[in-house]
């Protein structure tokens, strides 16, 4: 014979107006004094005292005298229900505390080079509202549509590639890319510098999502064969081999303007154009968008 598993019934849980009446009853001579504590009619009360003993299975106070006082029973479970009720306030002031907070928190995601483009822009926000707190996430392009669309960033900073529909995106400048080499490499006495002139050169590219395909198309399209450039994720690490004249690195201008090296030589290219968008996006659809994430993106648009 097959036996299904059967869970016991919890025992009745007390509510925390029952816990509340208990607490006012244990701190006052009667009941009427209680309830007159908690706002409430003292057959209300005496109702909700009656209704956790019967919970609880246990005779609580002692009525049998002009004053109520304690049973040993509602004496063991005084300070335990105290207890429970501190605890349920903290709770409540603890969440609250924390919606207010996340009401007041403007979740940023940009990829490095756009950081000095949103940085300062998010320092004049907090300075007309001071109790904005930014949180400011880097990452590359090909992750900020999926950090939108899940909720975990209010507005992001990218490049512009098939974004989806519920995403709204707003084209804040176009990057050109460039190329950079040391004083002394023969691409820096050119007067003019073409995607062409880099066929038989060594590259290395920063690996920024989708930037090394643009490039790799680009040189294609010029009849470059590409030989394995090399990647690299830090513009310390290309700029280091680029002194050495190990590599020919292929920047965009927003890197330069981050992180701009006087002893290097940065060559515009002129065919063909190559450059790409960076632009600002936010969930369209959501019809939830904290007030102050708002007006942070309007702000924003009404600079563009």
């Amino acid at each position: 014979m097959t036996h299904v598993f059967q869970p016991q019934r919890s025992a009745p849980i007390p509510t925390l107006r029952q816990l509340s009446c208990f607490k006012q009853a244990a701190e006052h001579p009667t009941f009427t004094q209680a309830a007159q504590a908690l706002d409430m009619s003292q057959p209300a009360f005496s109702s909700a005292i009656r209704e956790l003993e019967i919970t609880l299975g246990a005779t609580l106070f002692d009525r049998s005298m002009r004053r109520v006082r304690l049973t040993p029973a509602g004496e063991s479970v005084r300070a335990q229900v105290s207890w429970m009720i501190a605890t349920f306030d903290q709770g409540m002031e603890d969440m609250h505390q924390r919606l207010q907070r996340q009401s007041q928190l403007i979740r940023v995601h940009c990829i490095p080079s756009a950081s000095q483009w949103i940085a300062p822009r998010m320092g004049r926000f907090q300075q007309r509202h001071p109790q904005v707190q930014f949180e400011l996430d880097d990452m590359h392009s090909d992750t900020l549509a999926e950090s939108i669309t899940q909720g975990d960033a209010d507005i992001a900073i990218g490049l512009h590639f098939d974004t989806p529909l519920h995403i709204d995106s707003r084209l804040i400048t176009t990057d050109e890319m460039m190329v950079v080499v040391s004083q002394r490499h023969p691409l820096a006495r050119l007067p003019k510098l073409y995607w062409k002139d880099l066929k038989d050169q060594s590259l290395v590219v920063l690996r920024r999502g989708n930037t090394y395909d643009m490039v790799a198309s680009a040189l294609k399209e010029q009849g470059v064969e590409i030989n394995g450039p090399q990647n690299l994720s830090s513009i310390e690490s290309l700029y280091a081999v680029v002194h050495s004249d190990l590599k020919v690195g292929v920047i965009s201008s927003m890197s330069r303007q981050a992180h701009e090296d006087p002893q290097l030589c940065y060559l515009p290219v002129s065919r063909p154009h190559l450059a790409r968008k960076i632009c600002l996006m936010k969930h369209g659809r959501r019809a939830d968008t904290p007030l102050l994430v708002q007006t942070f993106w309007d702000m924003l648009c009404d600079e563009l």
